[in-house]
């Protein structure tokens, strides 16, 4: 058996996330946000061939509304930051579906664009930010 103790008193120092990402990072996940956003809207909106919807709109599905959070949430490390985007965006995509199941309006295009509209417009609010930030 040790003789050393652990520490019983709860340190004064609040617990704060040390941002080591930096803007970069949460800029490049906008942009990633912003592309799927767009090229998964355009892909349905203009009924392009069946292998390019799929690949936007799943692309849009693992990154999309994540994006639109993580562009905004500073991360301890770069990979927190699209682990979080990945689950955040699939678990969206996962309730929104889900809600429209229950309310018998079951629409998965509808779903794509309010969230692909969702997506762009905070996507470009933490752009416009980190812009000015930067100046």
């Amino acid at each position: 058996m040790s003789s050393a103790s652990a520490p019983s008193a709860v340190p004064d120092v609040p617990f704060r996330i040390q941002d080591r990402t930096g803007p970069l990072t949460r800029a490049l996940v906008a942009w990633v946000g912003v592309a799927t956003s767009v090229t998964s809207a355009l892909a349905v909106a203009v009924d392009a061939p069946q292998a390019v919807r799929l690949v936007t709109v799943l692309a849009f599905v693992c990154t999309g509304p994540g994006a639109a959070v993580m562009a905004h949430v500073p991360t301890p490390r770069q990979s927190t930051s699209w682990a979080l985007t990945n689950v955040l965006s699939l678990a969206v995509w996962g309730i929104g579906s889900a809600v429209l199941g229950w309310i018998d309006v079951w629409s998965p295009t509808t779903l794509l664009l309010v969230l692909a509209a969702g997506t762009l417009a905070s996507c470009a609010v933490a752009l416009l930010r980190t812009r000015r930030a930067a100046r």
